[in-house]
């Protein structure tokens, strides 16, 4: 993976209105459900419609259980649950449906995953002046095709590789 330097002006804390300097990835595109298929189709037997159908109905599967309260293993990938964020009230009669703010799903990798995105080598590209937080920039190469360049996905915004301050 490659990572950019940046630099950004802390808003809140200590260091607040201070210029610090940190390392954010450089996503080079998405990747869409396509080209995942066109992956599988390659290293399987089934055919572009079959790994979408399989997909679309596992996809199926996996919200029905979640949404009847499962938390559902996905072997490799990890684990998703239900989430809600519901109102605290201040009596057990006012504790209702309709205090729930937030209906999603939670997601937990597998330990596995977590074990191997550790092991993600990281290149600092140097990619002329220092970036501002928010400015896109290219760097000088181009990602190789190993399947280690071109398949990050993400903005590179907060929560994506920031640094804290």
């Amino acid at each position: 993976m490659d990572v950019k330097k940046v630099k950004k002006i802390m808003k809140v804390g200590p260091k607040k209105d201070k210029e610090l300097y940190g390392l954010r990835w450089i996503n080079y595109g998405n990747v869409d459900n396509d080209i995942l298929l066109e992956e599988i189709d390659d290293a399987t037997t089934f055919s572009d419609s079959d790994c979408e159908a399989i997909l679309k109905e596992f996809a199926n599967v996996v919200m029905r259980r979640v949404a009847n309260g499962h938390v559902v293993d996905l072997g490799v990938l990890g684990t998703l649950r239900p989430k809600i964020t519901a109102k605290a009230v201040d009596t057990e009669e006012e504790c209702v449906a309709s205090t729930i703010q937030n209906v999603g799903i939670l997601y937990q990798p597998a330990v596995e995953l977590t074990t191997d995105a550790k092991k993600i080598s990281v290149n600092v590209i140097n990619i002329g002046p220092t970036a501002e937080d928010d400015s896109p920039t290219e760097p000088d190469t181009e990602p190789d095709d190993s399947g280690n360049g071109g398949d990050n996905t993400g903005d590179g915004g907060s929560g994506d590789g920031g640094f804290a301050g």
